[in-house]
């Protein structure tokens, strides 16, 4: 008589009944041997793939609190067995949830979990929903300074710059280019080489126009100064200091201004005093440190629009914060 091999698979990520809301892991565990990979599927979309132990993916559920059907389908054996397992998530029409996602860079010997960080908003304790080492899929927009300062070889350096700098996005990432002179020229996709400098500078309208909902990480490169936008710099700032907007600036010459300053301290982004030799070399510096960064993800309780503080600190000795976006405007 043949006993019967029984293998049992079950979600570890996220708990039959739990709420599913913002990025997190969809995770299984199995006891069966010999697998080839793991099929995940969000009410029936393929989601993603694991080949390997632990057998998980980062998805994104958005901010709708709704039920989702997930299934987790395990090939084993060279692809010639196959177990799928079920389960749904939890809806809730009373819970409001605002996510709200703070880039940050640490010093620190190990690897960084949420029970690692203690956040408050408005000096309010939040809850930490992920601290994710791996950055996620976003969107990079590139604003480039084309006025006529930026002549003398410096916007055709820009352009070489960031050509450079798109062949470090990742699977999943976005881009599009902004050029700004006294006039804020649409997005495009693609670098157009027959720009050439003129006219005035306007800087904090070219910066307020990427302003976006997605995850974007803003990159400007000027010379400095604005003498032609029409927002101020406090309106530029309420635009751009977003949950989900960080800023970056590479800045050409002696030229400098302070909105820059305020924009990446705000958003948990940086301020780069670079040259025409180094801009290259200076951008992949910018995006290497961006892709290796960690998100921290929290709930907000906060109800009330305007401006709110945050402050990221480590409950574990050995974890030193070196910097963090430090608030947002809520609308």
């Amino acid at each position: 008589m043949t006993g019967l091999l029984l293998f049992l698979t079950a979600f570890v990520s996220p708990q039959q009944g739990a709420i599913a809301i913002g990025p997190q892991w969809i995770e299984v565990a199995t006891d069966r041997p010999n697998i080839d990979r793991v099929d995940f599927y969000v009410d029936g979309a393929l989601a993603g793939v694991a080949r390997k132990p632990p057998y998980r993916i980062a998805y994104d559920f958005g901010m709708s609190v709704t039920p989702r059907t997930i299934v987790a389908k395990v090939w084993s054996d060279g692809y010639r067995s196959s177990e799928s397992t079920t389960m749904i998530t939890a809806a809730s029409d009373t819970i409001s949830v605002e996510l709200v996602e703070v880039p940050l860079r640490v010093r620190t010997s190990h690897i960084v979990q949420a029970a690692d960080l203690r956040v408050r908003e408005n000096g309010a304790e939040q809850t930490i929903r992920a601290v994710r080492f791996e950055r996620p899929a976003a969107h990079f927009a590139f604003v480039l300074d084309r006025s006529l300062s930026m002549g003398d070889g410096k916007l055709t350096a820009a352009l070489h710059a960031v050509e450079d700098a798109m062949k470090q996005l990742r699977p999943g990432d976005t881009a599009s280019i902004v050029t700004f002179n006294h006039l804020v020229a649409r997005p495009r996709t693609t670098i157009d080489r027959t720009l050439t400098p003129s006219g005035g500078t306007s800087l904090r309208d070219a910066i307020a126009s990427v302003a976006s909902k997605q995850r974007t990480y803003a990159i400007v490169i000027t010379d400095g100064g604005d003498r032609n936008s029409a927002l101020s710099d406090e309106q530029a700032l309420r635009k751009i200091s977003a949950a989900k907007t960080t800023i970056h600036a590479l800045v050409l010459g002696g030229s400098h201004a302070s909105l820059l300053d305020r924009a990446a301290t705000n958003t948990g982004g940086s301020v780069v005093h670079t040259s025409r030799d180094a801009l290259q070399h200076d951008l992949r510096d910018v995006m290497a440190d961006i892709n290796s960064r960690y998100l921290l993800i929290y709930e907000s309780n906060a109800t009330t629009p305007g401006w709110r503080t945050i402050d990221v600190q480590s409950r574990t000795r050995g974890i030193e914060i070196v910097s963090a976006r430090k608030g947002y405007f809520a609308e």
